[in-house]
């Protein structure tokens, strides 16, 4: 059969030039991500991943591999890598932020959620970075000015102190646990009572409320 240049594009090359008339990044992976969106998100998540895992020492290539995209698209959509990594760090705080309670106070067990996320991440940015990458911090903010409403009794250098107090040691248990665990040869009913105790602790000390909700023992 032969096909003019006048016929219309068919399978594989009306595709590609669909994806191309849509500006989209095309590949024959039916999971690669394609649209601006879906490209953004999978750059930032893969970023956000690789902070976690590795510290900030990765390659744009490295990026874009562990997202699936064109390595082209980072620069397109961030405009260099520093832009994604903040784009990245923007990212975590504001999955961290939205966990506040309606007063700006923070889960007990903040810093450990998500593996430890916000806590390995601002570990890389100390240890790694000579700027802080975070745009701001929402988290200690609110929760600083919750406490300060919740305990007017409490002077504002022990608020901060509290918050600091209280932040620092969920910080650190988040970090160290796995390690500490097994230096102490805890099981896992062990490890679960130290997680506990530090949540409890963080709340004590950071006059978060108990708003989790009751177990029922009866029946």
């Amino acid at each position: 059969m032969t096909i003019s240049a006048s016929d219309p594009p068919t399978g594989l090359a009306s595709t590609l030039d669909a994806g191309l008339d849509a500006g989209l990044d095309t590949g024959l992976d039916p999971d690669r991500p394609l649209g601006r969106d879906a490209v953004r998100e999978a750059l930032v998540l893969a970023t956000t991943e690789l902070i976690v895992e590795r510290g900030l020492s990765m390659s744009v290539r490295e990026i874009a591999a562990r997202a699936g995209v064109n390595h082209g698209l980072v620069h397109t959509y961030f405009g260099s890598k520093d832009g994604l990594l903040s784009a990245a760090f923007d990212e975590i705080n504001a999955r961290a932020a939205a966990e506040r309670d309606a007063d700006g106070f923070p889960p007990r067990d903040l810093a450990a959620r998500r593996n430890g996320e916000i806590a390995k991440a601002l570990a890389r940015v100390i240890v790694e970075s000579d700027r802080d990458l975070f745009g701001s911090h929402p988290v200690t903010s609110s929760w600083r000015d919750a406490l300060a409403a919740a305990r007017p009794d409490l002077a504002p250098g022990e608020v901060n102190e509290r918050v600091m107090i209280a932040t620092t040691l969920g910080l650190g248990w988040a970090l160290f646990s796995d390690h500490m665990s097994q230096v102490m040869q805890l099981d896992e009913q062990g490890r679960r009572s130290v997680d506990q105790r530090v949540a409890e602790l963080v709340a004590e000390i950071g006059g978060i409320p108990d708003r989790r909700e009751p177990t029922d023992h009866a029946g």
